[in-house]
């Protein structure tokens, strides 16, 4: 008998077909995340479970999962996996670290020059039929990248990616990291220092405990007039009701990936507002990147559905051994 594998996100029938000659797929074929109550009534029982950040895993599910032995998340972030409660049940947490780093550094500037060149408020003004005059000395003026200073919050793979490409515009660049490091080319500051210098600010931190609503009203408020907070981490690290009021009075503008809640609920602020761009979570959004991202859960899952460490753990205390 073939164990079971639970399939908590909808897949090409390629990829379920391959995994259906391993295992018992339990698959999920709804374009909406499965719901917490339908994933507890599938985990009994299954030892492998393959999800993405769409498919939060509380300690209850843990629970539940009574032969678990692999949990492998299509994604970077394990934030949406109890780690605590994995690893207090020796069920290592398999991620793809690497894969999307130079697709998500490319969509940050891809923001960073939406925002700042108003991009998108341009689109939408030509599409509403606006554009009936010749050129206007004055029309939908923004602001100059290469004359900016920009702080990079977060100096991880992804974050120093984003330097590497902010080099060839010319720009000063400010960095802050929780741990102390240095990167050429750039000036290391008090992360308050930071925001309050920077004319663009860009989040890529982890997100933790410490680091939640690391863009909190007070550092928001620093921002100059004018600037740009730009987020492709995880939406809780901006105090998005601060965050809300600053756009609301055009003090500032925002290019967001990430945002508290996923989808954005229909009736939210920031859909009214002409200064902010906002894409649906699509930092690692090319074919090449989300086929490599599959491709390291799969070896991640098949690793931990065979008993073997998973290559790539977020949890990699499970096989620690005492003495």
């Amino acid at each position: 008998m073939k164990p079971k594998c639970v399939v908590a996100l909808a897949l090409p029938n390629e990829l379920l077909a391959h995994l259906a000659e391993h295992y018992e797929v339990l698959p999920w074929t709804e374009a909406q995340a499965i719901s917490e109550a339908e994933l507890v009534n599938r985990l009994p029982g299954a030892q492998g479970l393959l999800c993405t950040l769409t498919s939060p895993v509380t300690p209850a599910m843990i629970e539940v999962a009574d032969r678990l032995k692999v949990i492998s998340t299509i994604s970077v972030g394990v934030d949406h996996i109890d780690l605590l409660a994995a690893s207090r049940a020796a069920i290592p947490v398999g991620h793809t670290p690497g894969v999307l780093v130079d697709s998500t550094a490319d969509l940050t500037l891809a923001l960073m020059l939406a925002v700042t060149r108003r991009v998108a408020e341009a689109d939408r003004w030509i599409r509403a039929g606006h554009w009936t005059d010749g050129w206007q000395s004055d029309l939908l003026l923004g602001t100059d990248i290469s004359q900016a200073t920009i702080g990079i919050v977060g100096l991880g793979p992804i974050g120093e990616a984003v330097v590497t490409r902010l080099k060839g515009f010319g720009c000063r660049v400010l960095t802050w990291n929780r741990t102390p490091k240095q990167v050429a080319g750039t000036e290391p500051v008090a992360l308050d220092a930071l925001f309050a210098q920077s004319d663009i600010v860009s989040l890529h931190t982890a997100l933790t405990e410490e680091t939640t609503h690391i863009a909190n009203r007070a550092r928001l408020a620093s921002m100059p007039s004018g600037s740009s907070l730009i987020n492709t981490g995880r939406g809780l690290l901006v105090d998005e009701v601060a965050l809300i009021d600053e756009v609301q009075s055009g003090r500032l503008m925002a290019g967001l990936d990430v945002f508290v809640n996923e989808p954005l609920p229909v009736d939210h602020p920031f859909k009214r507002l002409n200064n902010v761009v906002m894409l649906p979570h699509l930092g690692s959004a090319t074919a090449s990147t989300r086929d490599a991202m599959v491709a390291r859960a799969l070896d991640n899952l098949h690793a931990g559905m065979a008993g073997q460490r998973v290559p790539f753990c977020a949890n990699p205390e499970v096989y620690e051994v005492d003495g």
